[in-house]
């Protein structure tokens, strides 16, 4: 494993930890932003990591020229390091503050209007007495290991794409 790679991929994991703390200690994750655009921009941010490791290493390591494979190697060393560091810290942010957070958003008239949506759509399968049943359905069905990897999926589908598409781009030989 290449140091280098190591090091983009754990200085990755830390750029996406700090703008998720953000988020969370700023009290923005039931915005708009932070619900919904949050994770995506968090796992497109990996595709510069990509570069900038796969320059630095053929630059300094290769002198100017490395194969397709050695890209592709680099930056799968960058995401495999970012998968595990912030499937980590997914758990333990689910276990810390997002359990209570969505509790919180299960109770909030948010949910009940969307709710409310989906009842004006499929009016002959949900029913409003049926409403507090669901909240309580919902809020039972939550799990620290679904929500990592539900925001982990993203990352792996985007990242082995933008790994590939990187290190074929990036290649010299």
């Amino acid at each position: 494993m290449n140091k280098r790679a190591l090091n983009f991929g754990l200085l990755y994991s830390l750029t996406v930890i700090v703008f998720k703390l953000i988020i969370l200690l700023g009290g923005f994750t039931l915005t708009k932003f932070g619900f919904y655009y949050s994770n995506i921009v968090s796992v497109f941010l990996i595709l510069p990591f990509f570069y900038l490791a796969i320059h630095q290493v053929r630059d300094k390591d290769y002198e100017g020229a490395i194969s397709g494979r050695e890209a592709m190697r680099m930056a799968l060393t960058v995401l495999a390091v970012g998968i595990v560091v912030l499937g980590v810290y997914h758990y333990i942010e689910f276990n810390w503050k997002f359990k209570e957070i969505a509790v919180q958003y299960y109770n909030s008239n948010d949910y009940l209007e969307v709710l409310q949506r989906m009842q004006s759509q499929l009016p002959d399968k949900i029913n409003t007495e049926d409403f507090p049943k669901i909240i309580e359905e919902q809020i039972q069905d939550l799990s620290a290991f679904k929500a990592s990897t539900g925001k982990l999926l993203p990352l792996l589908i985007i990242g082995l794409s933008g790994a590939f598409i990187t290190s074929a781009l990036m290649k010299k030989r």
